[in-house]
């Protein structure tokens, strides 16, 4: 069967999700979706998509429309993924998800209830050298040993120059900020490779001034550092800013035998055993061919659309495919985080949306 789609929000929706969905054989785009007046016709116009829309609710209720994608602005997700599952759709919800923990349990148990497939685009589990780490994670010995330190760390400059792109972003209350924008990808990451969180510290601040015509409330964070405490004894210490001159992403785990670099999610690793004097590249990454070649954020969603078409079309759901339900999970520790740096406290998980979401 072809899965027909339509896309919401096309900013980000233009650079990964269409392209993406329009060379996968499995997906026909067949609608798109701009609130801005003319920006929907000239997407589609150049896609080949034939129709669109600049209210959402009339894509949503387009009864060619098998499939939601929905890359608009983090505020706007948990509306529009609870319209389209009750249109009886699938959704798709580009991260950051939602903006609470409360709104993910909700669309969690609406997906279960109407039988829909509702999947949160936690996309970087699926690039290439990513999914090879998780491999050898799940090996046994691994050549990091038990893992005790996560660290990751975010720098960039998109928040600190007025003439950026990410202007929604500003807004605490539409863009989230960059602990739900990014940083939740780090968090995904971490809750499938050292498994629950028992507690959370976190520091938030915004550092910026800039302001925009789409900035109109409070300013989202633009800086933070948040401590995930792990049941199992193991320690995360996750860092960003996006108002440094400096740019870089890097990502280490650090076990009792060894130690893991890896920069840009993904691009490249560096595996240090433990008293040795060099560090040599880790293995080669597989996968490349399910990816066609390519890594990041694009090559991470061709993978995912191929998890996504499993129960879409009627096959039991990939154990790796990222359901509203884990979106919840990363809500919830969002939401602790969020918390904690407001109260200056440390926080129990449980404390959070414990036991709302329906088994």
């Amino acid at each position: 069967m072809t899965i027909r789609v339509g896309v919401i929000g096309l900013n980000y929706g233009t650079r990964v999700h269409l392209p993406v969905f329009k060379a996968h054989p499995k997906y026909d785009v067949v609608a798109v979706c701009a609130r801005t007046p003319g920006r929907a016709e000239a997407v589609a116009r150049e896609y080949h998509v034939p129709r669109w829309y600049t209210d959402a609710r009339q894509l949503i209720a387009d009864p060619m429309v098998d499939l939601v994608s929905i890359a608009s602005p983090p505020g706007t997700h948990a509306g529009y993924a609870a319209a389209a599952l009750a249109a009886r759709k699938h959704v798709v919800v580009e991260v950051g998800f939602v903006c609470d923990a409360r709104d993910a349990r909700v669309l969690a148990n609406l997906a279960r209830e109407w039988n829909r497939v509702g999947a949160a685009a936690y996309v970087l589990r699926y690039t290439p050298l990513l999914r090879h780490v998780a491999e050898v994670l799940a090996t046994q010995p691994n050549p990091l040993g038990k893992l005790r330190l996560m660290r990751f760390n975010s720098l960039s400059n998109f928040l600190a120059q007025a003439d950026q792109h990410y202007h929604w972003m500003w807004d605490a209350k539409n863009g989230g900020g960059i602990l739900i924008n990014f940083t939740a990808h780090a968090i995904d990451l971490a809750l499938r490779w050292l498994g629950p969180v028992r507690e959370v510290d976190g520091t938030l601040r915004t550092f910026t001034t800039v302001r925009s015509s789409a900035s109109l409330g409070p300013l989202a964070d633009d800086t933070g550092v948040a401590t995930l405490h792990f049941e199992n004894g193991a320690l995360g210490i996750l860092s960003h800013s996006a108002v440094t001159a400096h740019v870089s992403t890097r990502l280490e785990l650090h076990g009792v035998e060894g130690s893991l670099l890896i920069d840009d999610f993904g691009e490249e690793a560096l595996l240090s055993p433990m008293g040795a004097d060099t560090a040599p590249l880790f293995a080669p990454p597989q996968y490349l061919e399910d990816s066609l070649g390519q890594s990041g954020l694009t090559g991470g969603f061709r993978v995912f659309l191929d998890r996504l078409a499993v129960p879409i079309e009627g096959g039991a759901p990939p154990p790796d495919l990222p359901t509203f339900a884990q979106g919840w999970e990363v809500a919830r520790l969002i939401d602790a985080i969020k918390l904690s740096a407001r109260e200056r406290r440390r926080v129990k998980l449980d404390d959070i949306e414990s036991g709302w979401l329906v088994k």
